[in-house]
């Protein structure tokens, strides 16, 4: 999908999950700017100036989640980290509504954030700032790498795709279903397709939609390694159908992984004797 302003941010927002493959429009009214760097890394984080202490715990957050990022690739320019008041202040820029779990929204250069001082006061926050950080910066990332040499909007990866690679990223699988939970969850709801959820289902089904994201590209990464990832993107980046790259650079169709990974419940021994000699992970 593409998007283009803020109608587009309104047509892709039910289904785009947390990020969107563009660079952003959106208006900027912060007063207070801090640079972060770190080696191949450039952030601005921009905020009001009540959330000058939450500034101080984001540089930090982005430069413990840089790491995490190298396994795909560099970011070809910088990432501005906006911080807005609350939830509210979330929901209104962004053009998204009745999602009240949603606390950022990424782009391909900026990443609007939810400030943490009106988060759950119970949460492990620092833990959960430098997970969230990660999660985002891998969209941001993600959308670099695909964006064509000649310019214009790359094509939007499937849901589980963009979500599984920022969660896998961050290390969120503790938060996610487990195995037993997920498929115990799709017995019960053998319709739902959730690696490609309709609108609805990823507003009120969000636990389940993510943890089959995580697990499905947790598998992929099981099957063929880092650098069938790295080698999707950058076939895609450079002008390939994004279900051509995936087929290319794992040797496996987009749709027969997506059922077979389904089907085997998320399993990468269904998958090994299909595996060609010397395929497997990094």
């Amino acid at each position: 999908m593409r998007a283009r302003g803020s109608l587009g941010i309104l047509c892709l927002a039910a289904l785009a999950g947390c990020a969107v493959p563009r660079l952003s429009n959106t208006p900027d009214d912060a007063a207070l700017a801090v640079e972060v760097r770190g080696p191949g890394l450039l952030f601005e984080v921009r905020y009001p100036r009540d959330d000058a202490a939450e500034a101080d715990r984001i540089g930090g957050g982005l430069l413990a989640a840089g790491p995490r990022l190298s396994r795909w690739g560099e970011f070809r320019h910088g990432v501005t980290v906006r911080l807005l008041p609350d939830h509210e202040a979330l929901e209104a820029l962004v053009g998204l509504h009745g999602y009240p779990w949603l606390r950022a929204w990424a782009f391909g250069d900026q990443i609007l954030l939810q400030s943490p001082r009106s988060w759950d006061p119970s949460a492990s926050l620092q833990d959960e700032i430098t997970e969230l950080l990660a999660h985002e910066l891998t969209h941001a990332l993600m959308y670099q790498l695909l964006q064509p040499a000649a310019g214009g909007f790359p094509e939007e990866p499937p849901l589980w795709f963009r979500e599984g690679m920022a969660s896998v990223t961050a290390g969120q699988g503790h938060r996610r279903l487990t195995l037993d939970q997920l498929r115990t969850w799709q017995k019960a709801h053998p319709d739902a397709d959730l690696l490609r959820p309709t609108a609805e289902l990823y507003r009120t089904e969000k636990e389940a939609v993510y943890a089959a994201a995580h697990r499905a590209f947790e598998l992929l990464v099981v099957l063929r390694g880092d650098q069938s990832i790295r080698e999707v993107l950058n076939r895609a980046g450079s002008g390939a159908r994004f279900d051509d790259a995936f087929a290319a650079a794992t040797g496996q169709p987009l749709l027969r992984f997506e059922t077979d990974a389904v089907r085997s419940g998320y399993s990468a021994s269904f998958f090994r004797p299909r595996l060609p000699f010397g395929a497997g992970g990094d």
